[in-house]
């Protein structure tokens, strides 16, 4: 499981209360985390009971996304999944790829293949392929540092952090780099800049888009659950 998941997983919890400041009237009306800290320094069991059930929230489902080289977009021509008949349309769309080194397409469809067979690390070679013949390509970029995340410790600190930013220099509105970029800022604490850039990633994202579907059921789960928690009543915490 990746390292990243876990991590965003623990900020998530953490950020509840930074969450229904940002959108929500159940907690007093701040504009911080910091703030919003200040203000339930008592928590409730209610509260608690509330976190515990966020905790589930998310693991039952986050993985499905961060760090999940299986959420990464899957074109026709890849394999249905592991197995024989599996590994060898893999090592096929590979082959295409090694003998016609200048096409970009050919490189990331083997990316592909490569992760929906858990073959991190070749993934990542074959994006890091695709993106030195297109370093304008900003899904190309968020895809490479989305790879290298799952396939290495997990955070996206250093070059996966510095190709997200890029990707957002050539496309602010890139939805995986967008969401990329907000899992980093919760690993940090910087709650609102988090929210800030999901939010963004929803309102430009397609209906359809499997990370917007992710982020906008994640949101909304966590928000009713803390707004359950700090609804509850003040004597279950005496």
């Amino acid at each position: 499981m990746s390292m990243l998941f876990v991590i965003l997983s623990l900020a998530l919890v953490a950020a509840t209360v930074a969450i229904l400041a940002y959108r929500g009237p159940v907690v007093a009306h701040v504009t911080d985390a910091a703030t919003a800290a200040e203000a339930v320094t008592r928590p409730t069991r209610g509260m608690v009971i509330g976190l515990t059930v966020l905790i589930v929230v998310v693991t039952g489902a986050g993985y499905a996304w961060i760090g999940s080289p299986r959420l990464l977009p899957v074109t026709p021509d890849a394999p249905p999944g592991p197995g024989p008949s599996a590994e060898a349309q893999v090592a096929e769309v590979q082959s295409r790829a090694e003998h016609q080194p200048t096409d970009a397409n050919g490189w990331i469809q083997a990316a592909r293949a490569q992760a929906m067979l858990n073959h991190g690390q070749a993934a990542v070679d074959d994006f890091r392929k695709a993106a030195a013949l297109r370093p304008d390509d900003a899904e190309l970029l968020a895809n490479l540092a989305d790879m290298m995340a799952a396939n290495g410790t997990g955070r996206l600190d250093g070059e996966p952090i510095q190709l997200v930013d890029k990707a957002l220099a050539i496309d602010p509105n890139n939805v995986r780099a967008l969401a990329l970029k907000g899992s980093s800022q919760m690993t940090q604490r910087d709650f609102r800049g988090a929210l800030a850039n999901w939010n963004q990633a929803l309102k430009v994202a397609k209906p359809d888009d499997p990370i917007a579907q992710f982020l906008r059921t994640q949101l909304d789960e966590m928000r009713a659950a803390a707004a359950q928690a700090a609804s509850a009543p003040a004597s279950d915490g005496r």
